[in-house]
């Protein structure tokens, strides 16, 4: 069981993934994160998927567009971790998280 899972929606965000995923990642390798795209239109699809292939702690749900809500709770029950962490896709941790 991982310590931490961190469930991100994402929805038309791809200026802001890089620096937000980049900041999940210093939790360490206890962490897990899910990217949750719900329908998005410009490039985050394409960026999560990058992303994901990039490192192991990474997994990605690639959906129809049906809401934040529904976005989070895909996420949710997917989840690994003890702890849940919902983070929006424009977010980033501060390095003392």
């Amino acid at each position: 069981m991982k310590l931490i899972t961190f469930t991100v929606p994402c929805y038309n965000s791809a200026a802001y993934m890089d620096h937000c995923i980049e900041t999940l990642l210093t939790a360490g390798e206890d962490a897990e994160i899910i990217l949750v795209d719900d329908g998005s239109k410009d490039d985050t699809l394409s960026v999560c998927r990058a992303l994901a292939a990039q490192d192991h702690r990474i997994a990605l749900v690639d959906k129809p567009n049906s809401g934040a809500a529904d976005t989070r709770n895909q996420g949710l029950a997917l989840a690994h971790g003890r702890y849940v962490q919902f983070v929006d896709s424009d977010d980033w941790l501060a390095p003392d998280f």
